[in-house]
Parts: C-alpha cells; sequence; structure tokens
C-alpha cells in the first residue's frame, strides 16, 4: 500500500514540474517556474538565476531594432537599458513583435550591416571632445567606410558635458556622418546635457512612436547576443578583485582649507590586466555605512529584504542579494533621479507632500528639478518624504548604477607591472547643512585599509600617449592631481639615457610648497639629474597668485622655440572647466606673440598639433 502512494506522489511531482517548467517562458506566466522564483527569494538562491534580459537571444521570427551604445563611464549604457525597456514594454502591450538587442560598439564587427532595418544610438563623448575608448573602433570604421547604409532607419542620442569645448561631438559627427552614407534619419540627433532625464525621456517617446511608424518585416534574427564579450578578462563589467598595499599622504593639512591627497598602490598579480603610461585605473568603491544605515531606517527596511537583479553584478555568483548589500556595493546613493521623486509621489499619502512633489516634476522650468536635485542624496530625498511602505524592489529600481570612479594612473609598468599607483584628492564639502563626502575618493581613505581588497580595471586612454621619439621634447602642464599621469611618463625617460631623451619642461601647481607639492622630492631629484626643468606654481605663498599659465606666459619664447623648431609635443592634465582653458588660451597667446601671427592662424596651428599628435589633453570635470 506505502509504495501505491509513493508512486501515487511522485506522478504528481513529475506532472507539477512539467507544467511549471513548460509553461511561458520569456514572459513568465503566474504559473510558470520563473515566476515561481522571481516571488520567493529563498528558492531564488537555491534554484539557477534566469537569463540575463539584456542578453537574450531570440529565437522566433520578430522585428530586429540594433540598441548600440558607447561609454566610457557606464551612463550611455544606464540610458540604453532603459530604452531596451521600454521597446520591450511597448512590443509586449501593442503586439509589435519588436526585438530589440543590446549591444556595445565595441563588438561592432559581429554586425551584419546588410541584415539591419533600424539602428538606434546612445554614445557619449570623453574628455576632450573623442568617442570613448572602446567606441574608438567603431567610430574610425564608421568614418572611413564607403557602405551605403539607404536600407537602414536610424536615431542618435548624443550623451556630454557642456563644460567641455566639444560638446557632444562624437554624437553629432556619428549622425552626420550615417546621413551621408544614405541611412535615413528616423528622428533628429538628440543631445543631453549631463544627465538630464526628462529631455531623455521625452527623446525615448518619440523614438518610441517614430519605430511604431516604421514598417519593419518579421525576420530570422542571426545575432548571439550573449556570446558577445565572454572571454574579455578583467574589464568595467568584470573587475578585478585586486588588495591595497599601501596607502600614504602626499599633503599636509594644518586647517580645513587644506587639501588631503593621498598615494594608493594597488596589487594586480596575477589579474593579466596590463596598462601604458596615461591610461587609468576605474576603482569600485562601496558606499558609506553610515548612510546606507539612515536610508533603511528612513524607509523602515531591515535591509536582508532579498532583491533579484536582472543580471548578476559581478563578484557574485547568482542574482539575489539583500537590499543593504545592493545599497551598499552597487547602487548609486548619491546622485537621485527624478524617477524616485515620481515613484515617492505615486506612494505618498500626505497632500502636502504630493503637491511639493507635483510643483517639483510638472514645473515648466526643466532646471526646477535639478536645482533642488544638484544639492541632495537620497538619504535627503528619503528624510525629506517619508514614504512607508515603499516597494523595496521598486524602490531600489529606481536608483542609478553605483559606477567606478577613475584615476589616471601615477607608475609605469616599466618600473613595476604588478602594482598600480594612483594619486587622489579626497573630497569633502557641505550642502543644505551637512556634510558631503566624494564616494571613491573618501572610500580610499577613510574606509580602505592596506590589505583590503578592492575591485578595479585599466582603462585605457590611447589619445594621451608620449611620443615615439623619445627624443621628442615634452612639455608637460599637470597642477595638482594632474601631475599623476606625468610621474609614470617622467619614470620613463628617467630609464633613458640623457643622449636619448629629449628635453621637458614640467610646469606643476599648488597652493603652497611646504603643503601640497606632490611628490617634491621626486619631481626636484629629477632637475637635480637634468631629467626635467621643473617650474612650479605656487598660488597662495606670496600676496599676487601665481598659477602655471604666468609661468607659461614668462616662458613664452622657449616654448615657442620648443614646439615651432623642435617640434614638442604638449600635455595638459588636471581641471577641464577653468585650468585647461586658461591654458589654452595661454598657449594661442604665445603663439600670436612669438609667432606673430593672428588668433585664427593660432587656432589653426593648435588644431594641427592636435591632429598630429602632438597636443594632448587628460582633463576632467570636478
Amino acid at each position: 500500500m506505502l509504495e501505491w502512494v509513493l508512486a501515487g506522489l511522485l506522478c504528481i511531482v513529475t506532472y507539477v514540474v512539467f507544467t511549471l517548467s513548460t509553461s511561458s517562458g520569456s514572459q513568465y506566466e503566474d504559473n510558470s517556474i520563473d515566476a515561481f522564483i522571481s516571488k520567493d527569494s529563498s528558492v531564488a538562491k537555491r534554484l539557477a538565476p534566469r537569463e540575463n534580459k539584456y542578453k537574450r537571444n531570440y529565437i522566433t521570427d520578430g522585428r530586429q531594432i540594433l540598441l548600440l551604445y558607447g561609454t566610457e563611464y557606464g551612463f550611455s549604457e544606464e540610458v540604453a537599458t532603459k530604452l531596451f525597456d521600454r521597446l520591450g514594454e511597448e512590443s509586449v502591450l501593442n503586439g509589435m513583435l519588436w526585438q530589440p538587442r543590446l549591444v556595445n560598439v565595441k563588438y561592432y564587427s559581429y554586425i551584419r550591416w546588410t541584415e539591419e532595418q533600424l539602428c538606434l544610438l546612445v554614445i557619449s563623448t570623453s574628455g576632450d571632445g573623442v568617442p570613448p575608448t572602446d567606441a574608438l573602433p567603431f567610430y574610425q570604421m564608421l568614418m572611413n567606410s564607403g557602405e551605403t547604409l539607404s536600407h537602414i532607419r536610424y536615431a542618435v542620442l548624443a550623451l556630454g558635458d557642456s563644460n567641455y569645448p566639444h560638446f557632444c561631438k562624437t554624437g553629432l559627427s556619428l549622425d552626420k556622418r550615417l546621413g551621408e552614407l544614405s541611412a535615413v534619419r528616423l528622428l533628429d540627433c538628440q543631445t543631453i546635457d549631463m544627465e538630464d532625464w526628462p529631455v531623455i525621456s521625452d527623446w525615448m517617446n518619440r523614438v518610441v512612436g517614430a519605430v511604431s511608424e516604421a514598417d519593419l518585416a518579421v525576420k530570422t534574427d542571426y545575432l548571439v547576443v550573449n556570446s558577445l564579450g565572454n572571454n574579455e578578462g578583467h574589464t568595467r563589467t568584470n573587475p578585478f578583485l585586486s588588495r591595497l598595499l599601501v596607502k600614504k599622504p602626499l599633503t599636509v593639512v594644518d586647517n580645513d582649507e587644506d587639501k588631503v591627497t593621498i598615494q594608493c598602490e594597488f596589487d594586480i598579480t596575477g589579474s593579466g590586466l596590463t596598462w601604458t603610461a596615461g591610461d587609468a585605473l576605474g576603482v569600485y568603491p562601496q558606499n558609506n555605512q553610515s548612510q546606507v544605515e539612515g536610508i533603511l531606517q528612513a524607509l523602515g527596511y531591515t535591509g536582508q529584504e532579498g532583491v533579484e537583479t536582472d543580471q548578476r553584478p559581478w563578484g557574485h555568483t547568482d542574482r539575489v542579494l539583500t537590499c543593504k548589500e545592493m545599497l551598499l556595493r552597487y547602487l548609486d546613493i548619491k546622485h537621485v533621479k527624478p524617477e524616485l521623486l515620481e515613484l515617492i509621489l505615486s506612494h505618498s499619502s500626505c497632500d502636502d507632500q504630493r503637491q511639493q512633489l507635483r510643483d517639483l516634476l510638472h514645473t515648466q522650468v526643466p532646471s526646477g528639478v535639478r536645482e533642488y536635485l544638484s544639492v541632495r542624496e537620497v538619504l535627503d530625498v528619503v528624510e525629506e518624504f517619508k514614504v512607508r511602505p515603499l516597494p523595496v524592489d521598486r524602490f531600489l529600481s529606481h536608483l542609478k548604477p553605483l559606477q567606478p570612479r577613475y584615476y589616471s594612473i601615477s607608475s609605469s609598468p616599466q618600473i613595476n607591472s604588478n602594482t598600480v599607483c594612483v594619486t587622489a584628492a579626497v573630497v569633502r564639502y557641505s550642502t543644505l547643512g551637512r556634510d558631503r563626502e566624494g564616494v571613491t575618493t573618501c572610500y580610499l581613505q577613510d574606509r580602505l585599509l592596506p590589505g583590503d581588497q578592492c575591485h578595479v580595471f585599466i582603462s585605457r586612454n590611447p589619445d594621451f600617449r608620449l611620443p615615439s621619439n623619445t627624443k621628442t621634447p615634452l612639455i608637460l602642464i599637470g597642477p595638482g592631481t594632474g601631475i599623476a599621469p606625468f610621474r609614470a611618463f617622467l619614470q620613463e625617460r628617467a630609464l633613458l639615457s640623457q643622449e636619448d631623451r629629449g628635453q621637458i619642461l614640467l610646469y606643476f601647481g599648488c597652493r603652497h610648497k611646504n603643503k601640497d607639492f606632490l611628490y617634491r622630492d621626486e619631481l626636484e631629484n629629477l632637475a637635480e639629474k637634468s631629467v626635467i626643468c621643473l617650474r612650479p606654481a605656487f598660488s597662495r605663498d606670496q600676496e599676487e597668485k601665481v598659477y602655471v599659465q604666468h609661468l607659461l606666459l614668462q616662458d613664452g619664447s622657449l616654448i615657442w622655440n620648443l614646439v615651432n623648431k623642435e617640434e614638442a609635443a604638449v600635455y595638459i592634465c588636471g581641471d577641464a572647466k577653468h585650468m585647461a582653458r586658461d591654458v589654452h588660451k595661454v598657449l594661442l597667446q604665445i603663439i600670436v606673440m612669438q609667432g606673430r601671427t593672428t588668433q585664427d592662424e593660432a587656432e589653426l596651428f593648435l588644431k594641427g598639433l592636435e591632429t598630429q599628435g602632438r597636443y594632448q589633453k587628460d582633463v576632467w570635470v570636478t
């Protein structure tokens, strides 16, 4: 009798499992095994997580959409994933059979352009108007292509920062080039200044409308998206778990006005990572635990709530993490998206709060919400609008991914290929009466101790390289932490004999000679050995402030002679908003004065140097 009961139970279990596993797959009907897993995080931890939807392969016929992104720091990818989700939702709602494929442009060689019908491109402009490093081959390919693309419709979202001189140059150039190759423009190119989500959302709405009117043929997809980039080693999406070997201060701090700058040395032994002087190290931080605890308390979360993510975070074998771990390691709690305010509005029961949020979000002046959020972080917002209950998964989905921060590498692999040095100025400030901190610099300074582990990767910077001819004279201009890549340059040049290296002028600037003269001993030693001509500017050591541009102007004749007659290369590293612009103006002034040219001729001269790779910048906006 017992045997019959057991046999019957076995049959029932077998039937249930079969029914669950064969129910609608990708859309997860209520009785599917995927729906069962997603509802019970404890089960999800024990069973294999669902396929990464952003690497979906389509096995049925449909209307394919090529969704390309080119990113340096991750924002273009974030926008592209939002557009992917939007297209997918619209397709399901209206039965459009759309099949968006999310592809990093670095994999452009896998694309069969003759089989594509519609391409949506989200791409940023990096540094001084150049494409993201991974996007450079794609950019060059398209610029040099003679292929006719009249069968492709396209739209470009160009991301940039108006603080830089070549705003959205990459996206605008690609939009123009696609048109020149006879591709049909679906929408005019949309430029985005920094992270202007209202404009981005409006563009997505217009894209969905335009795609809906496009007559796309139903075909079988050829692209195997989930096979792209599986064997790339350690990258931004698969960083290496390094160990901090050394952390040391580089400045003397006597009062609150003095800046703290540190050097950190990371062990990358066994990583397979390589770099060239001029590259940067990407560092993934962890958020301040006290801020995370404050968010959890404000929202009434324990922190142990299980959350399933759409794709497996690096450093984990599954996609189920606790809410607290997500906030500590994977989500940005410093920058607030307007969508978070929308979510709070939809769950608030307080009339005054609802009206305040409506006024912020629906004002005719878009700068209103930007100004409000520019001085606030996630903790400020959830404390100001105490809304309970706010669903954990929905709250987390309205936060940005935590992005790595990039630091110019201040050591040469020719000295030690297993240790990477970075130089970082620790950021602290206040807004709304609350102390604030730079996410990564304060993580490095306050919480990461020698011996601790930290995820890192190498970020290539092919547009900031030493000349192949070691006898080429160098003019290096790097105030503050702008000295970092030049330290790596000088380590390599110091290995050469006097006969094998050209003259090197180094312009360094800081506030006080005895407080923040970074790498003073090293630089003065190189000057004593005639490796460099050291020209430091100390802005606060005398009544009249002196900056590097003042010293450049003093040395105008020497600089003009080196550039014009000896074909010197000029490098600028540091602040883009003020220093780099001021230095550029002084260089133009030197060319006009010493070369006896007009302003227009001086501009053309510098552009010529840039084209030749003799005028390079590694600049950023703080």
